[in-house]
């Protein structure tokens, strides 16, 4: 296990963390004790990873190193490779597994098959991926079919042949006892087993009164704490993924989370609108702040839910500086000119019902413009999100070219519209690569 140190994102060297291959292979075989888990002659477990190599030791390597030799290059393994597993001891990352059950564990399927195994002949497996952090690993219990299928008839009348009633009888009862004693210890190893998982929220049955009842029940506490821990850290990341997509887009989110610091991406043909509302301050003048920000909060939110209706893209905003949008910034569309449109036609709409209902004369006045922009995240301290660039300029020039309300495009906007919007000529604006022909909806003629 390997983790990198620094600080302020350079690296100064790396902490290296080593877990005994012993270890593992002791849980795995359970020391070496696979009949008494049920495993029988033929059983094991055994770990897998993504290069279909083992991570744990093979069984038959563990007793029979000279059959595990033979079998193995029977089923495929070249004699050299066999050897150096015999030589060393081990099958970890060496002895290929690439097998049904460990493909189906490797693409998060858990299940039972039967077929061909690492050592030639069928067997019968049982497989799932492990959900640990970091390790793409899977793990498979398998067991030869001919054990696996003996008779049962066959076993019972063997045990009948070999046992007397009497000795069957006290057989009987004490595996009985032993349940009886073993199963609480059972329930809390189960109830560790599914924390060390990763399970939260786990509870034992604490129906008896003795000391094992007293440890499950400090286990209950304990699970109980990690769930609520758990649940406030899940909800604080939420609310903080939340925040941060209200903030920029997804894909931008994204390189910022992974710690890009320069954050910049240009886009051709886009269309951008620079709109403010005119009147607001006139409206807003002798109501109390909070009264006056929640009536523009209203309008905003409006605004943005007819952004989403359009597939527009809301950039920011500010209440001196106005709303600015975009279209075809992180969804490209072919379209995006007549969405803006509609959508700075929907914002007079929401303008005019605004004023119907509050007494208010509010007027919408936009600008809109078409061509190549850059977006990306400014600043390191206090981040944020903005569009730069001509089409954006000129959609400010274009907005703050008539002090009448309006919706004003420039020409490129106007060649890429349907003949359903009308608009007449409201003169020229001087740029950098000279005048630009700025034109005016008709509000009255235009019926999107």
């Amino acid at each position: 296990m390997v983790s990198p140190v620094g600080t302020d994102g350079k690296l100064t060297g790396v902490l290296a963390f080593q877990i005994n291959v012993d270890t593992i292979n002791n849980v795995m075989t359970g020391n070496k004790g696979w009949a008494k888990q049920g495993l029988g002659q033929t059983g094991e477990v055994y770990l897998a990873g993504p290069d279909k190599t083992m991570r744990s030791v093979s069984r038959m390597l563990v007793q029979h190193p000279a059959q595990y030799s033979a079998d193995v290059i029977r089923s495929g393994t070249s004699p050299e490779l066999a050897d150096r597993i015999v030589d060393v001891k081990g099958t970890v990352l060496l002895q290929p597994v690439n097998t049904q059950s460990v493909n189906a564990a490797l693409q998060g399927k858990t299940g039972t098959a039967e077929g061909p195994s690492y050592i030639g002949g069928e067997n019968l497996t049982a497989y799932a991926p492990l959900h640990i952090p970091g390790l793409n690993w899977v793990i498979v219990a398998r067991m030869d079919t001919s054990e696996a299928y003996a008779p049962v008839a066959e076993f019972t009348r063997n045990l009948v042949l070999s046992t007397a009633a009497l000795v069957l009888v006290v057989s009987l009862l004490s595996l009985l006892l032993a349940q009886v004693f073993l199963r609480p210890l059972r329930r809390l190893l189960d109830g560790v087993n599914r924390v060390s998982a990763g399970e939260v929220g786990v509870q034992v049955d604490t129906r008896s009164h003795d000391e094992i009842a007293d440890l499950g029940a400090a286990f209950n506490d304990l699970s109980r704490s990690l769930q609520i821990k758990a649940d406030l850290l899940d909800a604080e990341q939420e609310e903080h993924e939340r925040l941060l997509l209200t903030l920029m887009p997804e894909g931008v989110a994204k390189r910022y989370r992974q710690g890009d610091e320069t954050i910049a991406e240009d886009h051709q043909d886009v269309t951008v609108l620079f709109a403010d509302i005119v009147g607001f301050d006139d409206f807003s003048r002798g109501k109390e702040s909070a009264e006056g920000l929640a009536l523009l909060n209203s309008i905003v939110r409006s605004f943005d839910e007819a952004a989403e209706r359009h597939g527009v893209e809301r950039v920011r905003t500010t209440r001196q500086e106005g709303y600015l949008a975009s279209c075809g910034l992180t969804v490209p569309r072919v379209d995006n000119a007549r969405r803006m449109v509609e959508f700075a036609l929907s914002m007079q709409k929401i303008l005019e019902r605004f004023s119907a209902q509050n007494g208010a004369e509010l007027r919408l006045r936009a600008g809109i413009d078409s061509g190549t922009v850059t977006s990306g995240l400014v600043g390191r301290t206090s981040v944020v999100y903005d569009m730069w660039g001509d089409a954006v300029n000129l959609a400010h020039r274009v907005q703050d070219s008539s002090a009448t309300p309006g919706v004003y495009l420039t020409q490129r906007v106007v060649d890429a519209l349907p003949d359903s919007v009308k608009y007449t000529d409201a003169g020229e604006v001087e740029t950098q690569s000279g005048q630009q022909r700025v034109w005016r909806i008709d509000l009255e003629a235009t019926r999107v």
